[in-house]
C-alpha cells in the first residue's frame, strides 16, 4: 500500500547490477500513482539493451499518472545478436516515438558485447554514468562530477574540447584510459593564434589521473594543452607527476600546479619530498 501511495520516487544506483529486471522492475510496477520518476542505474549481462519499448511496457504503462520521467541508463557488457545489432538511432527512436527527449550512444567492444548509454534531456542530475569517446556531446549544466573511460579507443583533443563545452561547471573529473594517444599532446609554446586551441576547464577543482597512460597527465597538467585555473586537488601516479613536471622544474606545468593544496598518489605513497617539490607546489 505504501508503494501505491508514492507520487515521487528517485533511484540512484552507482554500481552495475544484474538484478534490475527481477528485483527493481516488479517494485516499480506497484507504484501506480507515481507522478515523477527519476532512475539512474547501470545494468549488466542482459541479452538486449534497455530501450523505450521495454521501459514503456514493463514500467511506464503501470503508472497512469506519470508526467515526468528523468533517467540515466547504462547497459554494460550486454550480449548482443551479431546479426541484429541496434544503432544509436534505433535506440533513440524507441524513446522519441513514445514522447521522450533523449540522446544515446553505443560502444560495441566485440561483435557480441556492447554498451549502450541513454539519458533523458534536458539532463538535470549532478552526476552522469561514465562516458566514452562515443559520447555525442550536448549541454549538461548541472553535472559536477564526471568519469570518462574507454577501453577500446584513446581520448583525443576533440573529445576533451567536447567535455569542456558540454560540462561547463564540472568540478571533479576522473580519467580512465590506458591507451596511448594518436595525437600527442603539444610540447611547444603556442602563438597567439594557436592559443585558442588550448582547452580550459574553468571550474575544475579535483582531477584524478591514476588509471591512465602518461599522455593524459601531459594533456591536463601542461598549460600548452589545458588551463585549470581552479585545480587544487590531484590524484596521480607519482612517476607520471615527476616525468611531466621534469622533477618539479618545468615551467609549462607550473601554472596548473601552483594552486594545488592536496596531492595524493596511487598506492598511498609516503615519500620524503625534495625542496624542489615544495617550491613547485607552494600551496601544499
Amino acid at each position: 500500500s505504501t508503494l501505491r501511495k508514492l507520487k515521487c520516487f528517485s533511484l540512484y544506483v552507482c554500481r552495475p547490477t544484474v538484478d534490475f529486471d527481477n528485483a527493481v522492475v516488479p517494485v516499480l510496477c506497484r507504484m501506480s500513482n507515481m507522478e515523477k520518476l527519476t532512475l539512474s542505474f547501470r545494468v549488466r549481462r542482459r541479452n538486449s539493451f534497455i530501450d523505450g519499448i521495454y521501459l514503456t511496457d514493463q514500467v511506464i504503462n503501470y503508472m497512469s499518472h506519470l508526467h515526468t520521467f528523468i533517467f540515466d541508463i547504462a547497459n554494460d557488457n550486454t550480449i548482443i545478436n551479431a546479426h541484429s545489432k541496434p544503432s544509436s538511432d534505433d535506440i533513440r527512436r524507441t524513446f522519441i516515438e513514445r514522447g521522450h527527449h533523449v540522446d544515446c550512444y553505443i560502444d560495441y567492444h566485440t561483435d557480441k558485447i556492447g554498451r549502450c548509454h541513454v539519458y533523458s534531456l534536458p539532463f538535470t542530475m549532478e552526476r552522469i554514468h561514465y562516458i566514452t569517446s562515443r559520447f555525442p556531446g550536448g549541454m549538461f549544466m548541472n553535472v559536477r562530477v564526471l568519469r570518462v573511460c574507454d577501453i577500446d579507443r584513446s581520448f583525443e583533443n576533440t573529445f576533451f574540447a567536447k567535455i569542456s563545452r558540454s560540462f561547463p561547471l564540472l568540478s571533479e573529473l576522473t580519467v580512465s584510459n590506458t591507451t596511448e594517444r594518436l595525437e600527442k599532446p603539444s610540447y611547444k609554446w603556442k602563438t597567439s593564434k594557436e592559443a585558442s586551441s588550448i582547452i580550459e576547464y574553468s571550474s575544475l577543482v579535483k582531477l584524478i589521473l591514476v588509471d591512465v597512460h602518461i599522455d593524459y597527465a601531459e594533456q591536463f597538467l601542461s598549460t600548452l594543452n589545458t588551463r585549470l585555473p581552479c585545480l587544487n586537488k590531484l590524484h596521480i601516479r607519482y612517476e607520471h607527476l615527476t616525468t611531466v613536471t621534469e622533477n618539479f622544474t618545468r615551467d609549462a606545468t607550473r601554472v596548473n600546479c601552483e594552486k594545488l593544496k592536496c596531492i595524493t598518489f596511487e598506492y598511498d605513497l609516503h615519500l620524503v619530498q625534495s625542496r624542489d617539490f615544495y617550491l613547485y607546489f607552494p600551496s601544499l
